[in-house]
């Protein structure tokens, strides 16, 4: 194996190109290939950071390799200069932009740029030689059997064996995973995981429920062209020490022959609330040894919660464990105020038990558990999702009303047809310690955008009030490199245009049904805070792509602002709020250190879209038919209800073990829930009039 760039690296100058190269033993006692191929891809480096892509090369064989007119031609365009050659067991990198990869990679000379860009859920790579023809070709993906690390966390995709195929996925493995999300694997010089010959393959790994007082049975399936010498299960209980001691259990073969078959072992029975990791270390014939899963990966180890499924209450149950360091939340102003603090981890080393209302209990590990004011964000991987969602915010702030109300504005927009993350609720404990029901909202991320159907490598825009100016109040959530061009030209082109011309510009850049529900949404539930902020934007990708909306945050709705009445009876809300337009001013309502209102500005697009005449009008007909189809006592009434009874258990429960006082709880609970009925009941009322007023 080569020592570290600073010892062996050297780069060559050629004519008209740079080819960064590194000379490993272990490459250049390769023999039998004359061939140059595919050895390591960064698609999709951390925090989006596309400009930090690349592609090595690797020469297999004992000679130097001309590969003068020797191009890519699928996944990213580019072609060898004349006179470039490898030298025997060296690399060359190309990349997506030079200035970039030189400050992360400093000691690499890249052969040059390519031109395109690499997709974050994989694509087919293919070299070409100098007469066409197909000299490597491999196609990966961002989930299973493929590595998934690689998926933004700072990892590469390292090929293990450069004799064996590269379609192989069992052939691939992420680098050595960084603590925290940064640029990391190896371009020019030999890959971490380098293997002089393909170690055994052991997949297709199952185990039995893991039984509080029962033997877990494992099984995996094992192949290699050498012969399989051995098969072990290693594995750990563990309670919230990660410290304990591993145990190794032999695996026998139960079918097949020496080169393939399966094999089976047992874990001794273990007391419930253990979490058990365990891996397969498989050797074969050779002394070739592969340890399953990678310790580069998400997932190190499989991993089981010895539990029995006995919740038998209306909501779920999430078991919170941390092992090791606590994950650090920061103290920063954009912290406090929901944005992240410092550098992302690139792995989480906390735990989730989640027992549902039926079914088995499912285990999340190595998640990342991240602090957050009123609860935690639950950071799940990205094969790995709880009901559909990757993070989750688990949340129990401020008032007990704001766990409602965010519930139920989602809800509303969901049955209005805007895309709104989902919602549940959940019992939950920390370390064991019970804490009661906690509302779980989705967070809007790029798992969210695939949901509901947006393509996520468009552009994702957070809304923060305390933001300066357009681009310091539009935090950019992906895709760095490309800066706020896009939504600059969007409000730009709102307000150089009106009447007719507007129009046409909003058609052909705003999805008018998304913005108009999501508008809609927001004045039945009175979410004053929701035009001028408290939301996400998308811009989807193309030249073609229009623009989204995603309503957030809506705890202070329903009735409830800065210095509300505690019985949340305002239901006056304007129709032309958020609009550019003659509005009302807010009621004030005397606090004991100033005055609260729900006033604000029109927003960057509620302003001028709520003010053309066309919009206007849809919006309008929108509201119609919203509250004599979705916002009456009808239709929504039943969902304020069916809230009130699946949750009343969960509020005295909750009351009784923070305060000793579940009467009480049980007491405001129903006020807050006869407060959500008299808005639809009142506010429902005050628009219909109001749109008779407009007719």
């Amino acid at each position: 194996m080569a020592q570290r760039a600073g010892q062996t690296h050297r780069s060559l100058t050629m004519r008209t190109s740079l080819v960064a190269w590194a000379c490993g033993s272990g490459l250049a006692a390769l023999t039998g290939l004359a061939d140059v191929v595919i050895n390591e891809v960064m698609y999709h480096p951390p925090n989006d950071r596309d400009e930090l892509q690349f592609i090595e090369l690797a020469n297999t064989g004992p000679q130097p390799a001309d590969v003068s007119g020797w191009s890519f031609s699928k996944g990213v365009k580019f072609t060898f200069p004349a006179n470039t050659t490898l030298p025997p067991g060296g690399f060359a990198v190309i990349c997506r932009d030079a200035a970039t990869f030189a400050q992360a990679y400093p000691q690499v000379t890249p052969a040059g740029v390519f031109e395109g860009r690499l997709k974050h859920g994989g694509e087919r790579i293919e070299l070409s030689d100098a007469a066409g023809k197909v000299a490597d070709t491999v196609k990966f993906t961002d989930r299973a059997p493929w590595p998934v690390s690689p998926d933004g966390t700072g990892a590469s995709l390292e090929r293990i064996c450069l004799t064996a195929t590269a379609e192989e996925p069992a052939n691939w493995s992420a680098s050595a995973l960084p603590p925290v999300k940064q640029p990391a694997g190896t371009p020019g010089m030999t890959n971490s995981v380098f293997a002089a010959n393909l170690p055994p393959i052991a997949d297709s790994v199952t185990w039995s429920p893991a039984t509080p007082g029962k033997p877990v049975t494992v099984t995996a399936k094992v192949r290699d062209a050498d012969g399989i010498k051995s098969v072990q299960l290693r594995y750990r209980s563990l309670d919230r020490d990660p410290k304990v001691a591993e145990q190794t259990v032999e695996l026998t073969r139960t079918t097949g022959t020496a080169h393939e078959g399966t094999f089976t072992g047992t874990i001794p029975a273990q007391p419930s609330g253990r979490l058990l990791r365990f891996v397969i270390e498989a050797t074969d014939a050779g002394g070739n040894v592969r340890i399953s899963p990678s310790a580069n990966d998400l997932h190190p180890a499989y991993s089981t919660f010895v539990v029995a499924n006995t919740n038998r209450a209306s909501v779920p149950q999430l078991h919170l464990l941390t092992f090791g360091g606590r994950e650090s939340r920061g103290n920063s102003l954009r912290y406090r105020m929901g944005g992240p603090s410092g550098p992302e981890a690139a792995r989480g080393e906390a735990a989730l038990l989640y027992l549902p209302t039926n079914g088995p209990a499912q285990t999340f590990d190595h998640i990342r558990l991240t602090p957050r004011q009123g609860g935690w964000k639950l950071r799940l991987a990205k094969d790995a999702p709880l009901n559909d969602a990757t993070t989750w915010n688990v949340l129990y702030e401020g008032k007990p009303r704001w766990a409602l109300s965010e519930s139920l504005g989602y809800e509303l927009f969901r049955r209005l047809g805007a895309p709104a993350p989902n919602t549940d609720y959940a019992r939950v404990s920390y370390n064991g310690r019970p804490l009661g029901y906690h509302l779980m909202v989705e967070q809007a991320n790029s798992s969210f955008l695939r949901r509901v159907g947006y393509d996520p490598d468009g552009n994702f825009y957070k809304l923060l009030w305390y933001g300066q100016g357009i681009v310091g109040q539009h935090e950019k959530k992906n895709n760095p490199a490309t800066g706020h061009k896009d939504l600059l030209a969007a409000i730009n082109g709102l307000n150089r245009t009106t009447g007719d011309a507007q129009w046409e510009f909003i058609q052909q850049n705003f999805n008018v049904p998304t913005f108009v529900n999501c508008y809609v949404g927001s004045m039945c539930i009175q979410n004053w805070d929701g035009f001028f902020n408290n939301y996400f934007t998308y811009h989807a990708p193309g030249k073609d792509g229009k623009w989204e909306l995603i309503q957030w945050d809506l705890d202070k709705t329903w009735g409830d602002f800065d210095g509300a009445s505690w019985d949340y009876d305002w239901y006056e809300m304007p129709l032309n709020y958020g609009a550019n337009a003659p509005g009302q001013r807010g009621p004030r309502a005397q606090m004991g250190f100033g005055f609260g209102t729900w006033e604000r500005p029109p927003g960057y697009f509620s302003g001028p879209l709520l003010a053309n005449p066309q919009f206007r009008q849809r919006f309008l007909t929108r509201l119609n038919e919203a509250v004599n189809t979705v916002f009456t006592e009808k239709e929504f009434l039943p969902v304020i209800d069916a809230l009130e009874r699946r949750l009343e258990p969960e509020v005295r429960y909750r009351g009784q073990i923070s305060q000793g006082d579940g009467d009480g709880a049980v007491a405001e609970f129903k006020a807050n829930i006869e407060s959500f009925r008299n808005q639809l009941k009142n506010r429902r009322k005050f628009i219909v009039n109001e749109l008779k007023r407009a007719r």
